[in-house]
């Protein structure tokens, strides 16, 4: 062999070995994904349970893909009603979904817009939530503020979930 294919040769060696350590990632995340997906349906299965509805009833609400959740049903009658309890609804979906106990407060926002409602008055509406069902963390209209569920807040919320199932 000559010093030109030998170079050919190595960089073909080469492509295969990254191809092969690009397919063992691949398979890796693969098999964590599972892992978290089976827990996940675990908690979901839990909390329907625990609701006495259906578990399947909780993708009409929330649609899932990858590690986003975009609120499909609420109940309100003015915004200020439907910005409230899609914050809730959103809180207990990255809860139950993803295990993630704080979200960022762009996440519900961008939820609460999803749905048409109007944005104007969004930090004095989840304000109005703070201390009773929700905890703030960071300063008001910070785009790093984070939100999380208070007991109280966790309960309202699995009791508007059951409504709109059953409702």
């Amino acid at each position: 062999m000559n010093e030109m294919e030998l170079t050919t040769l190595k960089k073909r060696l080469e492509d295969h070995e990254k191809r092969i350590a690009d397919l063992e990632n691949h398979i890796k995340h693969k098999k964590e994904t599972t892992i978290a997906l089976s827990e996940t349906n675990r908690d979901i299965n839990k909390l329907a349970t625990k609701l006495e509805v259906s578990a399947d009833k909780f993708h009409e609400i929330y649609d899932v893909e990858n590690e986003t959740i975009t609120i499909l049903k609420f109940v309100g009658d003015k915004d200020k009603e439907k910005t409230q309890n899609i914050a809730l609804l959103t809180l207990l979906g990255y809860k139950y979904f993803f295990n993630r106990e704080e979200i960022l407060s762009q996440e519900m926002r961008r939820n609460v817009a999803e749905n048409g409602i109007a944005l104007n008055n969004f930090a004095t509406y989840l304000n109005e939530l703070a201390p009773s069902l929700v905890r703030r963390k960071g300063e008001m209209k910070s785009p790093k503020t984070t939100y999380r569920l208070t007991v109280f807040g966790e309960s309202k919320a699995k009791e508007l979930l059951k409504s709109i199932i059953k409702g």
